[in-house]
């Protein structure tokens, strides 16, 4: 050991002290709140979960008019892209019918014409946009007769938190009588002897519970808080949950737990102050356990003490010593001055915490 020290305060003769800054981020709510609306300025409104595919249905009963044969159709509608993304059921997005068109316009269907400007509007960047027309070159017409005669049936994900609008907007719809007569003409409602019935799917999409126990280790007084942040890489889900460490000696075993997750793939960091950040990669796809640990800054041997040993298996490492090489989360621990390598200035650095220098926290 006293080999040991000397090579060491020949390499580092003043040791710096390193502080480590801990915030604890805030939860974000991951919820988004989707109000549909006609033409009449009539509104449904629903809350679904971040990853929820949702359904939104309007429909047309034009009964009181011509019986409800329709001869011409021209609609948009709009969606807040920054927290929906349209489903793909259209492929037709150079304007030509497809079959697909036939779940999202079940009375045209394919005598449908849809335009594939499905990310932003042209008249409107902040939002996305649906646009389709249909006609029908006979005196039969398009029967829209009924309450649930559906004009348009757009299903979109939930990809962000946030207040979205689904927007309805009519250009034009005309009778299939001999001259094609108008009750919405340039946007402007001519005959109002119809109805738009609008709908939104219930929320079918509770998610799933991320929980386990966090083990973090005593340090200086007052430095409890754990927190653990779940960051979707597959979706747009974020949130983060603190706990404060309750102590059994040195050693505390912390229950955490996430509600209402969106299956997908996640990446879950844990953080407390004097500790080293650890990351797990946790997949979800029903209620999840996964237990965490992170340890103090210079722990190398992971037992949740900093001590003299830990100290030697760094010098170890940084003489480069394969058989004593340090990887994953030892080597990040014991990588104190946090520049990525593991040298003897870190070795002294753990060793003096161990002999009571505070040089680490």
């Amino acid at each position: 050991m006293r080999k040991f020290l000397s090579i060491l305060l020949a390499v580092l003769m003043v040791a710096s002290v390193s502080v480590i800054a801990f915030s604890a981020a805030g939860t974000e709510a991951q919820t988004a709140t989707v109000t549909l609306k006609n033409i009449f300025g009539e509104t449904v409104t629903e809350t679904y979960a971040v990853g929820d595919t949702i359904t939104a249905y309007t429909y047309l009963n034009a009964s009181q008019i011509n019986d409800g044969k329709v001869g011409s159709i021209h609609g948009i509608q709009f969606y807040s892209h920054d927290v929906l993304e349209l489903v793909a059921e259209c492929t037709a997005d150079d304007g030509i019918a497809s079959d697909d068109l036939e779940a999202m316009f079940p009375v045209t269907k394919d005598l449908t014409m849809a335009s594939g400007h499905w990310t932003t509007s042209i008249e409107d960047p902040d939002m996305g946009a649906v646009y389709y027309n249909a006609s029908i070159p006979s005196y039969g017409g398009f029967k829209f007769t009924s309450d649930e005669s559906a004009l348009i049936i757009a299903n979109y994900k939930v990809k962000a938190a946030g207040e979205a609008q689904i927007n309805n907007e009519m250009i034009t719809l005309a009778s299939s009588d001999r001259d094609l007569t108008s009750f919405v003409e340039d946007g402007e409602v001519l005959n109002s002897n119809f109805t738009m019935p609008i709908a939104l799917s219930e929320p079918v999409s509770t998610g799933f519970a991320v929980s386990g126990t966090a083990t973090s280790f005593k340090t200086n007084e007052g430095v409890d808080d754990v927190t653990l942040t779940l960051t979707g890489t597959d979706n747009n889900y974020t949130n983060s949950v603190t706990v404060t460490a309750s102590y059994t000696g040195v050693k505390a075993e912390t229950a955490y737990a996430f509600d209402a997750v969106p299956a997908g793939n996640y990446v879950l960091s844990v953080a407390k102050g004097n500790h080293v950040t650890r990351e797990y990669e946790v997949a979800v796809s029903a209620d999840t356990t996964q237990d965490v640990q992170i340890n103090p800054i210079g722990d190398t041997n992971l037992n949740g003490r900093v001590q003299s040993n830990d100290g030697m298996l760094a010098y170890q490492h940084s003489q480069g010593d394969a058989s004593k090489a340090l990887t994953g989360y030892a080597f990040q621990c014991a990588d104190v001055n946090g520049n990525g390598r593991v040298q003897s200035n870190d070795a002294m650095k753990i060793y003096q915490q161990a002999q009571g220098g505070n040089t680490l926290f």
